[in-house]
């Protein structure tokens, strides 16, 4: 699908505005870009779950608000792109499966191009924000990388020369439900041990309320609502229970994180989602496991670089931004 811009011309450019959206379980998350990719504002909303079509309108709502930010009338919306969670059929515009937002074979597309008279992308939302990551977040121009996003859950998304890699159903890098321990915690998918539970932020708070529960003292045991940051925090600060976490939760990633370079030999690996907001603290653990396996592995000396790995810029909706990215492919300039 293409649209055509007639709109005003800034120096032999055609103007438009693209609007990205990141849909979540909680945010509604939208950025506002020119032509050029120069941002006009970043917004934030509360996703409405009351029901699938709520949902939809206050996603029209958060577009409607993001594009009052525009201060070039001049200038007309192009194009619109959303990264949705789950499972995405880009080609027929319809969201699959998205659990946490009710939508099961949601027609989302057709009804914002109705809505907009512009045409509208999906994609999964990690996927978007790999996109983004790969245009807006890589400072050496590596074509290969993997985004990693730990949150709630855990997703990846590969980049391979240049292209966002999707596969036959939609569903190319789903590393966290790669089953790691067949005897471990109940995953959402029905399996148990999944990566996601074993590394994502609840799976910190899970084994933190786990020592508590069992009767560790400390900073865990006087907090009253452990969040994953809370123990990377209190990992800092030196408490030995939250080290520990810490220090198994980085081994296991780490151990993870050695399979996607692995499996797709990529220049750069790059970690997302709020718990990696501790940053170097939050990095340390994956690379000291990555240096144990150096001491005896040559294949890990000659891959496991933490040169490679890094956190990814914490300070704009990377999901945003990518999915504005998507957006300005179907657009065509006559």
């Amino acid at each position: 699908m293409t649209v055509s811009s007639t709109h005003s011309t800034h120096a032999g450019v055609a103007a438009y505005w693209l609007v990205g959206v990141d849909v979540g379980g909680t945010t509604v998350a939208t950025v506002l870009l020119d032509e050029m990719f120069r941002a006009y504002g970043e917004l934030s909303f509360p996703t409405d779950l009351s029901s699938p079509d709520a949902t939809m309108l206050g996603i029209v709502a958060a577009i409607e608000q993001t594009l009052a930010l525009a201060p070039d009338s001049a200038r007309r919306l192009a194009a619109i792109g959303l990264g949705i969670p789950g499972q995405q059929d880009p080609a027929q515009g319809i969201v699959r499966i998205a659990v946490n937002l009710h939508w099961y074979d949601y027609p989302l597309v057709a009804r914002l191009t109705a809505r907009f008279g512009v045409p509208c992308v999906i994609e999964n939302d990690v996927r978007a924000a790999t996109l983004g990551v790969y245009r807006f977040d890589n400072p050496a121009g590596d074509q290969n990388l993997a985004y990693m996003s730990i949150g709630t859950g855990l997703a990846t998304g590969v980049i391979l020369e240049g292209k966002l890699l999707r596969g036959r159903h939609g569903l190319a890098g789903e590393f966290g439900h790669i089953i790691i321990d067949p005897n471990g915690p109940l995953c959402n998918c029905g399996a148990r041990g999944c990566l996601e539970t074993l590394v994502s932020a609840t799976a910190v708070v899970r084994r933190a309320r786990e020592a508590v529960a069992t009767g560790a003292a400390g900073a865990l045991a006087s907090m009253e609502s452990i969040t994953a940051r809370a123990v990377y925090d209190a990992a800092a600060a030196g408490d030995a229970t939250a080290q520990r976490i810490v220090n198994e939760v980085g081994a296991e990633l780490a151990r993870a994180l050695r399979s996607v370079v692995l499996a797709y030999d990529v220049d750069s690996v790059v970690l997302g989602g709020g718990v990696t907001r501790a940053g170097d603290r939050y990095l340390a653990p994956i690379i000291a496991e990555w240096r144990r396996q150096q001491e005896t592995s040559a294949l890990a000396r000659a891959v496991l670089r933490p040169e490679i790995l890094r956190i990814a810029d914490p300070n704009r909706n990377l999901g945003a931004w990518g999915a504005a990215a998507l957006a300005a492919d179907l657009v065509t300039i006559r």
